[in-house]
């Protein structure tokens, strides 16, 4: 977890610089087009806060929501801007890795089911059964809501989600404090 205070601070100065770069690019963008501008912005700025709050560990979160983006064509331009060129180019070569690793995944899950298949389910134990299921399944979930979380298993999982919500929630209380002082300097 992140001290709140470094962190709320660091995701601050982060966005203002992500959405400048935003605003400069907006000139010619439609109601869309800057909806998503200010969401990569957003997204980029607290995964860039999370990396600089704690420079010694990077959650695997920060890493697969800039992968996330950098994935997109179109957002490579907003993206260098943002980043900078050599941060993105780390980033853009992480997106070539990932394709690679999830081929080996693949076949490892396979080998794994085939063993699982060999065994012989137990007689008894079936309520422990359907209790490991159902964890097994909120698990699988969470590692699709979680970027990043594809590899983690068990307490490093629900730490990496512990983490990525409260900086969605630091994110949403930033983004309303923003749209309220628009709002009052638009009015005064």
């Amino acid at each position: 977890m992140h001290p709140p205070r470094r962190f709320k601070k660091a995701f601050m100065a982060q966005l203002l610089v992500s959405l400048r770069a935003a605003g400069q690019a907006s000139k010619s963008m439609g109601l869309r087009e800057r909806r998503d501008a200010v969401r990569l912005s957003s997204d980029v700025a607290m995964a860039l806060a999370s990396s600089s709050s704690s420079p010694r560990t990077t959650a695997a979160w920060a890493r697969g929501l800039v992968v996330r983006h950098a994935a997109e064509r179109r957002n490579e331009a907003l993206m260098r801007h943002i980043m900078g060129g050599a941060s993105y180019e780390v980033a853009a070569a992480a997106v070539a890795g990932t394709r690679s690793r999830k081929a080996a995944r693949c076949r490892r899950i396979v080998r794994r089911s085939r063993r699982v298949l060999m065994r012989t389910a137990p007689a008894s134990g079936g309520g422990a059964m359907a209790a490991r299921r159902m964890v097994k399944a909120r698990m699988r979930v969470l590692r699709t809501l979680v970027p990043g979380a594809d590899g983690l298993r068990g307490f490093s999982l629900l730490s990496e989600t512990l983490d990525y919500v409260a900086c969605l929630k630091t994110q949403v209380e930033l983004m309303q404090c923003l749209c309220k002082g628009s709002r009052s300097s638009r009015l005064g």
